[in-house]
């Protein structure tokens, strides 16, 4: 009779455990509200399909190969028969759009996802001048001279680059608005580097190169100028580098927390990096926001690491040209064939003909 009572409490912990993450409701409703002023119905209803989903399914994802296209779930569907629920856009050459290789105006790309029942999400890897006056940009802090507090500070060079960059970006943004669009959004990303992990630790790029407080009051500044644009289309996603704290902007400014996850197999060490960002953000939703090289989606997801969505980062020499002989191959340096099968063969993971919205 001991063995069976000892057995049972070992399943029913075992039970308890792999439940997914309560989120805490919002105290005038059953879901957290955006962040974002007067969201628009679109945006709102993606965001009530997150909340439902979290903890049961996880949504898979693929990002722009550098910029500005659909290169990598093409690459998935070409392997797999599957297209992803997701597909990321990437800001990275705003400074010289529009130009004969890169227009960010012409959305066509975008809307095409869109209209197939894809989700959208953008990220913005925001490069700056490298000196007072430069031609040249960049955004490795080492790189160049731009200081982070300044660009909060009115008539200084890094607030005049920082201004116009916002007024460029809010209008390529407001054409996904004007599409009724609803976008993911992701800036400022992995500010903290490894600062917080080694003693000598540094930023990787130049919004983190300042430290917390800077960071943190360039990300109010973009969301207070996006708000006054009428911006009210993106999802807010901050990217954690766990044990960073004091470079969260706060609730009020946040949707969902990343955390970027590279070369890393061990299933323990996942699990408690997701129950960690968890429990230190419990109005929040959970993402693995880039990923690559790790332990399949299934059996993270079976030991509890509910998160939201995956996204592997891109191959760029797999598939910047899709007619190459390169994008034939079944190889991936950071989700191969065999990871997206093994996602496919588990009914929690949404592809993008599963999407509800």
């Amino acid at each position: 009779m001991f063995k069976n009572k000892l057995f049972f409490l070992i399943i029913s912990l075992i039970f308890v455990s792999c439940q997914p993450p309560e989120i805490t409701p919002d105290p005038s409703g059953t879901i957290p509200k955006l962040v974002t002023e007067n969201p628009t119905p679109e945006v709102v209803a993606l965001y009530n399909y997150l909340q439902e989903i979290y903890g049961q399914q996880t949504l898979s994802a693929t990002v722009a190969n550098v910029s500005w296209n659909t290169n990598e779930a093409q690459w998935v569907y070409a392997r797999t028969g599957k297209y992803p629920a997701i597909n990321v856009f990437d800001y990275i050459h705003l400074w010289a759009s529009p130009a004969n290789w890169i227009d960010y105006g012409d959305i066509s790309v975008v809307e095409d996802w869109h209209k197939q029942g894809g989700i959208v999400g953008c990220m913005w890897h925001w490069n700056v001048p490298v000196g007072n006056g430069a031609s040249s940009v960049t955004f490795r802090p080492e790189e160049t001279t731009f200081k982070t507090e300044n660009a909060v500070k009115s008539g200084t060079w890094e607030n005049i680059a920082v201004k116009a960059d916002f007024e460029k970006i809010a209008s390529y943004l407001t054409l996904l608005k004007n599409k009724n669009i609803p976008v993911i959004w992701r800036p400022l990303h992995e500010a903290a580097g490894n600062i917080g992990k080694y003693p000598n630790g540094t930023a990787w790029f130049w919004w983190g190169n300042s430290g917390a407080e800077a960071y943190k009051n360039l990300w109010r500044y973009m969301y207070n100028v996006f708000q006054q644009k009428g911006l009210n289309n993106l999802i807010w996603v901050w990217t954690s580098e766990t044990g960073d704290p004091d470079w969260y902007p706060g609730d009020e400014y946040v949707d969902i927390i990343g955390r970027d996850k590279y070369n890393e197999h061990n299933i323990s060490i996942l699990t408690n990096e997701f129950n960690k960002l968890s429990t230190a953000y419990p109005k929040k939703l959970i993402s693995l926001s880039e990923c690559g090289n790790v332990a399949q989606i299934p059996a993270q997801f079976n030991a509890g690491a509910h998160w939201l969505w995956f996204m592997p980062w891109y191959d760029y020499e797999r598939t910047s040209d899709t007619s190459s002989a390169a994008f034939q191959q079944t190889d991936h340096q950071h989700g191969n064939v065999d990871f997206w099968n093994a996602a496919w063969n588990d009914e929690r993971v949404l592809s993008r003909d599963e999407v509800e919205l």
